[in-house]
C-alpha cells in the first residue's frame, strides 16, 4: 500500500500536517530564532512579531469555528501563504540595511514588515486551527500524547534544518558572521511557499479512520452556531483554568530569541539554535510518547507525572538560567564564540538546550490536558483555537512591550526580561495542578450533545 493509498488514515494525516508545519512555522522558527543584524532591525522585528501575534490571537479564536465549517485542508492551504511573505519582508529589511547592516530602515520597509506580520498572524491562526483538530481529534485515547509528540518532532526538524543551513553558510565568516545572506533568505522563502502545496494532501475529517477503526465524526454546523460556541469558551471552567498556561506557552520567546542571543557571537547563535530545536523534538517525544501515553498507568497518574515534571524543570532550568543571566549581564562580559572559546560555550549551550526541552514539555503537556477532556472533533477544534488564540495574544503582548513600549532609554534590561519570562511559567504550575485535579479523569465524559463516555487506555 503506497503513501497516497493511506491518506485517509489518522496517522498519515498527522504526518501530512506535520510536514506542512515543518515547511511553514518550522522554518519560521528557524528564521525567528536567529539574531538580527543590529538594534534597528531587532526593533522592526519586535514590531513585526507584535502585529503577528495580535492578529494571530484574533484569528486563532475564530479559526476553530472556521475550521469546522471549511475544513482543515482549506485553512492549512491558505494559512501556509503567510510565511513566505513574512520571510520576504525580513529579506527586504536585510537588503535595505546594506552589506554592513548599518543603513537606516525606510518607512516603506518598516510598513511592509508590519503588514507581513499582520498577514502571517491571520494565516497562522488558520493553519494552527487545522493542526489542532488533526492532532487532538484523530488519535485514539491511548495515542494523544504520541500523536502530538510525533507532530512536534517533525515540525521542529524544520527549524533544525533551517538553522543548520544558516550556520554552515555563516561559519567561515568568523565569530560575527551573520547567519543570513541572500541565498539563505531565498531558501526560506521557497520552502515556506511549498507548505501551502503540501496542505492539499489533507483529507476531509469525515473520511478519516482512526487506528481502532472508528471514523472521525463531523456533525453539520453553521456560522451562527460556531460563533456562539466560541463565545461560550470564555465561560467554560476548564478553558478558564488552563488560560494562564495557554498564555504563558509562547511568552518566553522574547527573552530566549532576544537578550539571551546577544550573549553569543553571530555564528554561535546559529549553532546553539540547532540544538535548541533538537531539544524540542527530543523533549516532545520523551514526554508525549514515553510518559503521557504509557498505558501501564492511569491517565490521572500520567497527568500528575506531567505536573511534577513541569514543576521540577521550571525550578531547575530557570534556576540555572538565573545564575547565567546575572553572570552574563555584567559590564565586562565578552560575547561567547564556540569557534574560539568552546569551553565557555558548553554551560550556556546546555542551558539553551534545556530551554528547548522546557518549551516542548510545556506545549505537549498543555495540549495533552486539553485533549484529555474531550474526544469530540468540533469541540477540540474550538479548544485548539482558544489555546492558540490566547497563546498568541500573550505572545503579541510580550513582543509589543519590547517593540513599542520599552524602547530606547526605557528598554528593559536583560535581567528584567528574564524575570518577566519566568514569573508566568511559575504561576502556570498552580493552574496545571488545578486543571489536573479538577478536570482530568480516567474516563472522558462528553456532555450529551457531544456523545458518550470513552474509557481511557
Amino acid at each position: 500500500m503506497g503513501f497516497f493509498d493511506t491518506l485517509n488514515q489518522a496517522r498519515t494525516q498527522v504526518y501530512v500536517i506535520s510536514f506542512v508545519c515543518f515547511l511553514c512555522p518550522g522554518m519560521f522558527n528557524a528564521l525567528n530564532s536567529l539574531p538580527t543584524a543590529g538594534p534597528a532591525a531587532q526593533e522592526v522585528k519586535d514590531k513585526q512579531n507584535a502585529s503577528l501575534y495580535f492578529c494571530f490571537a484574533i484569528m486563532g479564536l475564530l479559526a476553530g469555528g472556521l475550521n469546522n465549517i471549511l475544513g482543515p485542508r482549506i485553512l492549512a492551504a491558505i494559512g501556509g501563504t503567510g510565511y513566505a511573505i513574512y520571510a520576504a519582508a525580513q529579506y527586504n529589511i536585510f537588503k535595505v540595511q546594506g552589506p554592513k547592516g548599518t543603513d537606516p530602515i525606510t518607512d516603506a520597509a518598516n510598513t511592509f514588515s508590519i503588514f507581513s506580520g499582520a498577514y502571517i498572524g491571520l494565516c497562522a491562526g488558520m493553519l494552527w486551527a487545522a493542526q489542532g483538530q488533526i492532532c487532538l481529534t484523530y488519535p485514539t485515547e491511548s495515542q494523544k500524547g504520541t500523536f502530538f509528540a510525533t507532530f512536534w518532532v517533525i515540525f521542529n526538524l524544520g527549524a533544525v534544518l533551517g538553522n543548520t543551513i544558516g550556520t554552515i553558510l555563516s561559519w567561515g565568516a568568523g565569530p560575527e558572521g551573520y547567519a543570513m545572506n541572500d541565498a539563505m533568505y531565498l531558501i526560506f522563502i521557497v520552502l515556506m511557499a511549498c507548505g501551502s502545496v503540501v496542505a492539499f494532501l489533507i483529507q476531509p475529517p469525515g473520511t478519516i479512520i482512526r487506528e481502532d477503526q472508528t471514523q472521525v465524526e463531523t456533525p453539520p454546523t453553521n456560522v451562527l452556531r460556531e460563533f456562539v460556541e466560541i463565545l461560550k469558551l470564555f465561560a467554560n471552567p476548564a478553558m478558564l483554568t488552563i488560560l494562564i498556561p495557554c498564555m504563558s506557552s509562547n511568552w518566553f520567546y522574547t527573552y530566549q530569541f532576544g537578550p539571551f542571543g546577544g550573549y553569543f557571537s553571530g555564528r554561535t547563535n546559529g549553532l546553539k539554535a540547532i540544538f535548541y530545536w533538537l531539544g524540542q523534538a527530543g523533549g516532545a517525544w520523551v514526554l508525549g510518547n514515553m510518559f503521557l501515553d504509557n498505558t501501564k498507568y492511569t491517565r490521572t497518574a500520567r497527568a500528575w507525572t506531567g505536573v511534577y515534571l513541569m514543576a521540577g524543570t521550571t525550578l531547575a532550568f530557570f534556576g540555572g538560567g538565573a545564575a547565567f543571566e546575572y553572570t552574563a549581564s555584567a559590564k565586562d562580559f565578552v560575547k561567547i564564540d564556540a569557534g574560539t572559546d568552546f569551553g565557555r560555550f558548553i554551560g550556556p549551550f546546555i542551558l539553551y538546550v534545556c530551554y528547548g526541552l522546557y518549551d516542548a514539555f510545556f506545549q505537549v503537556f498543555t495540549n495533552y490536558l486539553i485533549g484529555a477532556i474531550s474526544n469530540d472533533s468540533e469541540t477540540l477544534s474550538r479548544y485548539a483555537g482558544f489555546y492558540k488564540g490566547t497563546q498568541s495574544a500573550a505572545g503579541g503582548l510580550s513582543w509589543a512591550l519590547n517593540g513599542f513600549v520599552f524602547t530606547g532609554e526605557k528598554a528593559l534590561t536583560s535581567t528584567a526580561q528574564f524575570w518577566v519570562m519566568v514569573i508566568p511559567c511559575a504561576v502556570s504550575l498552580i493552574f496545571f495542578a488545578l486543571f489536573t485535579k479538577t478536570f482530568v479523569k480516567d474516563t472522558t465524559d462528553e456532555n450529551p450533545e457531544h456523545g458518550s463516555s470513552i474509557k481511557a487506555h
